[in-house]
């Protein structure tokens, strides 16, 4: 039987395991919402990373692409947007067939920002930052502690939650947040009947480039090449500082299949520079469902250990996620069926449905752009069409591969009979 609501108190103690995205936007959001109303809070971030480092230990390994709806968003928690933390700037998307490309840009959506989620590959400039740093160092400037290390064992108490650390350390919370990602160990630990999602097994590299191969080579542009071999679905290209992030998705993509795709795949080859190394690579899983129990009396889990966006936006979802979360707590309660019904149903109303659409969207794009004389032509009647000012097919391209919009408002638009009925016109022996 459910327990009535049970308020946050004023003054409550409240743990955050992760520090990323994630745990960063709750805690600022919920600073944010308490001192409109005129309470307080202990907020505790922790995690064993720091975002500061370079190389795997401060590495959140995530392509790190930003739009703008995200830094509108960031903005919302008067948070300017530091500068430092932007690797480069990318006016658009360039789409690959086999022998055709397009380039899809969005007058309305803006520029998108590639960032490292931490130190990067090698040791940072100087006068950079990275994502995650930006973030944390944000929660702690308005209030929250950060705890640098791992946690080995959670377990329920009376009032909430003890955290054990190594050492012996202890600490006690009222509210216990999971944020911890979808990579992380600490699900293991939890003892309230939580499954994470299911993943794809993706790969992602860094590979060194020239400004200049990447100014007139890659023209500053994301580029997503569709994958030859069976382990890989797509590739994307995110440009950032003398680096290029190269991602492979798919189920299981090994860094063999990664090295298989530059070896055949002419499209990917010419967009890499010869003889480019690989100098680190990681195997971030991506969640494509939805997690079991996130939530349990008295704790929460946000973020993409939970639900996101299928396959784009991890960033944005952890945002969206984390602050319908403090709303939940702040408004309603810390109970288990608050948490349900404030925090775990709103959460799928906006993700879990529209994915559906996505992986639709997604299965018909994949079906086109992997097909080389299909994507051929696909993709010229898209530059036909974009030669005579009409963006449509150009815009539907953007929105699915930024992830920026609903993927029901894309479908809507893809499979609309205006659409429809100009592509077919423009399609070869159409009228």
């Amino acid at each position: 039987m459910d327990t009535p609501p049970n308020p946050l108190p004023d003054g409550a103690s409240v743990g955050v395991i992760g520090a990323g995205p994630a745990g960063s936007f709750f805690a600022l959001h919920l600073l944010d919402l308490l001192q409109k109303s005129g309470r307080t809070v202990r907020i505790t971030l922790i995690d064993r990373k720091t975002f500061s480092s370079s190389g795997p230990s401060g590495c959140n390994m995530c392509a790190g692409a930003i739009g703008v709806a995200m830094v509108k968003k960031i903005g919302a928690l008067s948070l300017p947007f530091d500068p430092s933390v932007i690797r480069r700037v990318a006016d658009g998307y360039e789409i690959h067939g086999r022998d055709v490309a397009v380039t899809v840009r969005h007058p309305e959506r803006g520029e998108i920002y590639t960032v490292f989620r931490g130190g990067g590959p090698t040791v940072s400039r100087k006068d950079a930052r990275s994502f995650d740093q930006y973030l944390l160092d944000a929660a702690v400037a308005r209030g929250a502690e950060f705890f640098h290390e791992r946690v080995e064992s959670v377990e329920r108490t009376p009032a909430g939650y003890r955290l054990s650390f190594p050492g012996g350390a202890k600490k006690e919370f009222d509210f216990l947040v999971g944020a911890f990602g979808v990579n992380s160990s600490v699900s293991r630990m939890l003892r309230i009947g939580y499954v994470p999602p299911p993943t794809w097994h993706t790969v992602q590299a860094e590979i060194p480039a020239s400004n200049e191969f990447i100014v007139e080579r890659l023209r500053n542009r994301i580029h997503i090449v569709p994958g030859r071999g069976k382990g890989i679905r797509f590739l994307a290209i995110t440009p950032k500082d003398d680096f290029l992030t190269l991602t492979g998705i798919g189920e299981h993509v090994r860094i063999a299949d990664l090295q298989g795709e530059r070896e055949r795949n002419l499209a990917l080859a010419s967009l890499l520079p010869e003889g480019a190394k690989i100098i680190c690579h990681c195997h971030p899983q991506v969640p494509v469902g939805v997690a079991s129990r996130p939530y349990a009396e008295r704790m929460a889990i946000v973020g993409d250990a939970f639900i996101s966006r299928y396959l784009k936006n991890g960033i944005e979802s952890s945002h969206d996620t984390a602050r319908i979360l403090a709303e939940a707590v702040t408004g309603h309660g810390v109970s288990e069926r608050s948490l349900r019904d404030h925090f775990y149903h709103p959460c799928l109303r906006q993700f879990r449905y529209d994915n559906a659409w996505g992986r639709m969207l997604f299965a018909i794009y994949e079906s086109v752009l992997r097909k080389g004389r299909l994507s051929d032509t696909y993709l010229g009647v898209v530059n036909r069409e974009a030669a005579k000012g009409n963006m449509t097919q150009a815009h539907i391209l953007w929105s699915v591969f930024a992830g920026d919009a609903p993927y029901r408002e894309i479908a809507r638009e893809a499979f609309s009979f205006r659409t429809l009925r100009d592509l077919a016109r423009t399609l070869p022996g159409g009228r």
